[in-house]
């Protein structure tokens, strides 16, 4: 008896303890809608993914706080010739798994992106290998002179050649391909946090690195990042307001003026840098059938009937609550290479849309296949739906079909469907040619196209991005990033729509920047003590 009441006594202590070491603990616990779907940095060309991954890994280089171009683990750099980059690496960077960070390590993460299976390839298009000097020392080789290699430096992570070699994940995974590996579900990077756990779609634990090699700089406070996927509007809502989340990054848009009354929640609302986009399958093959042998798609005047049959400025007013803007061009205004002067210069009109398609010989319309993603893209079930009503009163009917981000993935990528949504930010660039590379320029099964869902090819563009591509006077090459986006805007292969709305709201206790990249950098946030 003795023996259970000091056992029972230790018991209450130890969980008293706990608790105590619990509460002590600064945790945020940060929803949104979609999980990530795969942990391997070099499988999936995502911002969500990619803000998520930087918790964990990190580059030679990054943008910080401010958007600023600046060294991470490298701490300096120099141009050895016009093709090769010199890095000086920093010494002491531990991965989370003990091992040291050294030139070998930037070697096999370079091998690794730059494998033709790589899902964020098109990232590293400037990239050519990486060669080791020594030990913190490596010199990265370039396809040819590049004025962006330092910016794709920004979002390539770098991993640990012993890990990958030890777990056979050498070669890294798609999300195209549908392809995984070690790397998919499991984490080694030399970032801020550590990955404790991961249940896919339910939740990952995150917790402090407490060796990280900005440790006695840290400006953090967080001890625990608790990740939580909520499909729900409504259930992220409700969690939002009693408590249950510190952050929610993707709220929507209709429950924002509740959260903006309620006491302990800031909302933060502004535009992002993403253009939503509808891709149109410009192949010599429909997959609803073509018409009388012939694609209507790659008919320059169907892709504007589409495009004009669309009332985007409703959509803006009523699905996306006035809280963003249409979009008339390819790229966002704080991106290099857009041009107010040449962007799109029609609106709604239905009219002239059913004009423009008996021209075309299609007074009948036609159909398309028509595949839209859930849980992605802020509102985009419901615009998706208002755009096939809109296409419908001009005779073209569409079958409609929502997916989840890994079924939706292989079947836009491979072009099984003849209209897709897509997102483009032009990270980690900041700059129209990633849009030009890799939405615009044909495909080569390499470093061009990886995202030309319309399989669109116009020979003057390609020469003109590739020209861009290596054009050292900043003015003239985004004199020619602009001629590219001016005629792609007039061919239309891709039908813009609108400025994806950042919208985040979260507890008056954390605080955290939000920039117009909508990435989440928690290693900069910190939560108030009461």
């Amino acid at each position: 008896m003795k023996l259970t009441k000091i056992a029972a006594c230790l018991l209450v202590a130890s969980c008293s303890l706990n608790a105590q070491q619990a509460q002590a603990e600064n945790v945020v616990r940060w929803a949104q809608q979609g999980d990530i779907p795969t942990l391997d940095p070099y499988a999936f060309a995502s911002t969500p993914a990619l803000a998520f991954q930087n918790h964990i890994y990190e580059g030679l280089v990054q943008w910080n706080e401010q958007l600023e171009m600046s060294p991470a683990l490298a701490t300096g750099w120099e141009q050895v010739d016009e093709t090769t980059l010199r890095f000086y690496l920093r010494e002491g960077v531990r991965f989370h798994n003990g091992n040291s960070f050294n030139a070998d390590d930037v070697v096999a993460s370079i091998a690794r992106v730059t494998h033709p299976d790589s899902g964020i390839r098109g990232n590293a298009s400037s990239i050519k290998d990486a060669v080791k000097v020594d030990d913190y020392t490596v010199d990265i080789r370039l396809n040819g002179k590049s004025p962006i290699a330092l910016n794709e430096l920004t979002g390539i992570l770098m991993m640990d050649k012993e890990w990958l070699e030890e777990h056979k994940a050498t070669e890294p995974t798609s999300m195209s391909k549908g392809t995984e590996g070690y790397a998919t579900n499991h984490t080694n990077g030399t970032g801020p946090f550590i990955l404790e756990s991961r249940r896919r779609d339910a939740e990952m634990v995150l917790i402090k690195n407490d060796h990280w090699w900005q440790a006695e700089q840290v400006k953090h406070n967080i001890d625990r990042i608790v990740f939580k996927p909520v499909a729900s509007e409504s259930t992220r809502l409700a969690g939002m307001l009693s408590g249950e989340f510190d952050l929610v990054s993707d709220i929507p848009l209709q429950d924002l003026p509740r959260l903006e009354r309620e006491q302990g929640i800031e909302v933060k609302v502004r535009p992002s840098l993403r253009v939503m986009f509808l891709t149109l399958n410009m192949n010599n093959e429909l997959n609803a059938g073509n018409v009388d042998g012939k694609n209507p798609l790659q008919d320059q005047r169907v892709r504007q009937a589409l495009h004009m049959a669309i009332d985007r400025e409703a959509i803006v007013k009523k699905i996306m609550r006035g809280m963003t803007e249409v979009a008339n061009t390819y790229v966002a205004p704080a991106i290099a290479g857009y041009d107010a002067e040449r962007a799109i210069g029609h609106g709604y009109d239905p009219q002239k849309a059913k004009t423009l398609l008996a021209e075309a010989g299609y007074s009948n319309g036609f159909k398309l296949a028509f595949d839209c993603e859930q849980g992605y893209y802020l509102n985009a079930e419901q615009w998706c739906q208002a755009v096939q009503r809109y296409w419908s009163k001009i005779g073209v009917d569409t079958n409609l079909n929502m997916h989840t981000r890994s079924v939706y993935s292989q079947i836009r990528d491979n072009g099984r469907t003849d209209v897709a949504v897509l997102g483009w930010a032009n990270l980690p660039l900041y700059d129209a040619y990633s849009i030009n590379q890799q939405m615009l320029h044909s495909r080569d099964g390499g470093i061009y196209g990886a995202f030309n869902i319309p399989r669109f090819q116009n020979d003057t563009i390609d020469r003109l991005i590739e020209q861009s591509s290596v054009e050292q006077d900043q003015q003239r090459r985004t004199q020619l990033m602009e001629e590219v986006l001016a005629t792609a805007q007039r061919e239309l292969p891709l039908l813009p729509l609108h400025f994806e709305p950042m919208a985040w709201a979260t507890s008056d206790k954390l605080t955290i920047t939000q920039n117009p990249d909508n990435v989440v950098r928690l290693w900069y946030a910190s939560i108030k003590q009461s």
